[in-house]
């Protein structure tokens, strides 16, 4: 057994393909100011590490496409700007027809999904500020801005639309409860691990809604995942990497020991379950990140959205619109239950963003059952 996994390469060790930037330029090729720019923002820390890399590939999209339209790389430049936005609205496009073929669905899509849009214009605001570029310069972004704000808000969030097709966190605990079982009879040892990494994944990713990032990052043991044997169950604790510079929420989520079987099929695979203590004394000692590939080697970053992905139909940030979704009816225990768990501050914008369309009418519907009952409905509550 210990020769196969010492031979196995099942597992690619590096990229599956080579990358090549196609519709953006690298930040050496933005103008020399704008780097400058970039730069002293950065040095200042005055926006978090994730914004700084979503303004720099929004400037990065916008040259390439003033380059190819040959236009100046010039955010006064209006038509340069109408360039990026057909680009960008013909992009999105495409990329839902494909996701739609992928997925067996009619894919007659007219309507890019406007939030890749707004987001876009969102950064070049930023960044416009930033720069110090005249005030009808900023003026003009920011009205681009707010009328792609608006049609996002009317148009229904993709997250929204997944999440009323998966289903509910029990669904999912099933489904993972199904997938550790099916390891245990698999017939190829790198098949059993492969099983089990992905009924933690999907176990686990209900519990603790983490980030891609962050169960790169955190879900390592003795670091973001401690066992406390006086109560015989895991926690995960740690400062989620998105929000460590803007906020100080910290996530902080001790796990009941039913949850204990999907991290302890993790550290045993194919062992004895006498030597789960001595096997898990090794991998804290050695800080072994939770997932990793039959071969032993780390999984890869993108591997936690993937599992999902094969499980759901949608990546791994699928989790933390459904930690909302399935305690609407507790109210705002409920929410703040969603909050905690997925890192949000108590102001955060995100807490509406990741709100569902069963979160939106059940809050409705409370309303107006409240409304009802003050004026003696016994019947209030039951319409929708």
């Amino acid at each position: 057994a210990q020769a196969h996994r010492a031979q196995f390469h099942g597992v690619p060790k590096g990229p599956g393909r080579e990358y090549v930037r196609r519709v953006s330029v690298p930040v050496d090729e933005l103008p020399a100011d704008w780097r400058a720019t970039l730069r002293r923002l950065q040095l200042d820390g005055a926006y978090t590490p994730s914004i700084m890399q979503r303004m720099t590939h929004r400037l990065g999209l916008f040259t390439w496409s003033a380059q190819r339209a040959g236009r100046p790389v010039d955010l006064a430049d209006t038509e340069a700007l109408r360039v990026l936005y057909r680009d960008l609205r013909q992009r999105s496009i495409d990329r839902q027809i494909a996701r739609a073929r992928k997925q067996g669905l009619e894919a007659n899509i007219t309507e890019p999904r406007w939030a890749y849009l707004r987001s876009a214009w969102e950064e070049l605001y930023r960044f416009a500020r930033a720069h110090g570029l005249p005030d009808a310069v900023c003026d003009q972004l920011r009205r681009t801005q707010d009328i792609l704000a608006a049609k996002e808000r009317r148009q229904s969030s993709l997250k929204k639309a997944q999440a009323r097709k998966i289903g509910t966190r029990a669904d999912l605990l099933v489904r993972a409860e199904g997938l550790l079982a099916e390891a245990e009879t698999a017939s190829l040892p790198q098949m059993r691990h492969a099983l089990r990494n992905r009924a933690a994944a999907i176990a686990l990713g209900c519990a603790v809604p983490a980030r891609p990032a962050d169960v790169a990052a955190h879900h390592v043991f003795g670091r973001g995942l401690f066992h406390e044997p006086e109560r015989n169950r895991y926690r995960f604790r740690y400062h989620p990497r998105k929000t460590r510079g803007s906020i100080s929420a910290e996530i902080d989520i001790p796990l009941d020991p039913w949850w204990n079987r999907f991290i302890d099929a993790l550290i045993l695979q194919d062992h004895h379950p006498s030597y789960l203590g001595a096997l898990r004394a090794k991998v804290i000692a050695e800080h072994r990140p939770l997932y990793v590939q039959y071969d032993g080697s780390p999984a890869a970053y993108a591997w936690y959205s993937r599992m999902w992905s094969l499980v759901t139909g949608a990546g791994g940030h699928i989790a933390r619109t459904l930690a909302y979704d399935d305690t609407i009816l507790m109210g705002a225990e409920g929410a703040l239950y969603g909050r905690v768990v997925n890192g949000h501050s108590p102001t955060s914008r995100a807490v509406r963003a990741y709100e569902s369309d069963r979160l939106a009418r059940e809050r409705i519907r409370h309303s107006q059952a409240t409304m009802a009952a003050l004026f003696g409905d016994d019947d209030a509550g039951t319409g929708m």
